[in-house]
């Protein structure tokens, strides 16, 4: 078993796994490219399924470029509970919120009400596109004269149109903010590969543990979350490794691995074939060793 592999101090897995972490200490990896991440919010239809307007929003996006991904906050929910979350959904969304580019806001419910109000504060409302109801437009209510006087002030923008009744469940005109939406988006990810600062173990909430999480899971995958936190531990010690959860998390909503239930374990899997940074080591001879144990104690993992 993988694990049993980690946690034996002179199997050879262990002894590439502390190289690749001695390696990536002394010469932190590039990252060579990057996604836009948007995380969408606003009302749900049912549980668990997004409203009509939200669905035409993330299909208009992801059309633009395939390096544009937008995150449902529910779909990083979902995976958490596979492998045992316990974050309250606040400071859940304010993490996704530090990783995403942007933050659109649908103000189409009252869950979607508090989270511009939880959004607009000083260090995220430079983030926000907030699409609203044009017949609220003129109204000195707080919502106008609060958060999206805030946002207004940070050049955030607001993207009015007549919502009808049932744009929840059926689409209405939200085609009509596709343009302005564009512009407000359509920058892509810098191409140019840029050194990581700081320690790359350091899992936090942002795009550069985002991705170092990916290549490891690309890198050793199929891999469970405990495989994950102990090859972790060999490479760098025992730190905290709870962002590992949400992290894994938002990759899952954003499309770039997906989980699957492995004989009884829930693992994880790339799902885009390359890595997002640039090592200073062959990482190849590791993934072989990792490989070959998959498949000679986890054949199920491959046999999908």
């Amino acid at each position: 078993m993988l694990l049993r592999a980690l946690k034996h101090n002179k199997s050879a897995i262990s002894a590439r796994v502390r190289e690749f972490g001695l390696a990536t200490e002394a010469s932190p990896p590039l990252l060579a490219r990057s996604n836009q991440l948007m995380f969408l919010c606003g009302a749900n239809r049912s549980l668990g399924v997004p409203s009509a307007r939200r669905e035409a929003i993330k299909k208009f996006i992801e059309n633009l470029s395939p390096d544009f991904r937008v995150i449902y906050a529910e779909g990083v929910f979902n995976e958490l509970i596979k492998i045992g979350h316990s974050k309250n959904s606040l400071d859940l969304e304010h993490e996704i919120s530090g990783i995403a580019d942007k933050i659109l806001i649908v103000l189409e419910s009252p869950s979607a009400f508090c989270e511009l109000g939880a959004f607009a504060h000083q260090k995220l409302r430079k983030k926000l596109v907030i699409i609203n109801d044009s017949q609220f437009r003129s109204e000195s209510s707080f919502i106008n004269t609060g958060p999206i006087a805030a946002a207004t002030e940070a050049k955030a923008p607001v993207l009015w149109y007549p919502m009808k009744p049932d744009g929840i469940h059926s689409i209405d005109g939200i085609g009509a903010t596709f343009n302005d939406l564009r512009t407000f988006i359509g920058q892509k990810p810098q191409s140019r590969a840029r050194r990581l600062p700081g320690d790359i173990s350091q899992l936090d909430a942002n795009k550069s543990s985002l991705y170092f999480v990916h290549d490891l899971v690309f890198f050793a995958g199929p891999i469970s979350h405990e495989e994950l936190v102990e090859l972790l531990k060999v490479a760098y010690g025992n730190k905290s490794y709870d962002m590992l959860k949400r992290l894994l998390g938002v990759l899952k909503a954003a499309g770039l691995i997906h989980s699957f239930d492995a004989s009884g374990t829930w693992v994880y899997e790339s799902t885009i074939g390359s890595p997002f940074m640039r090592y200073g080591i062959n990482i190849n001879p590791m993934m072989a060793l990792i490989r070959r144990n998959h498949l000679e104690n986890h054949p199920s993992r491959f046999g999908r």
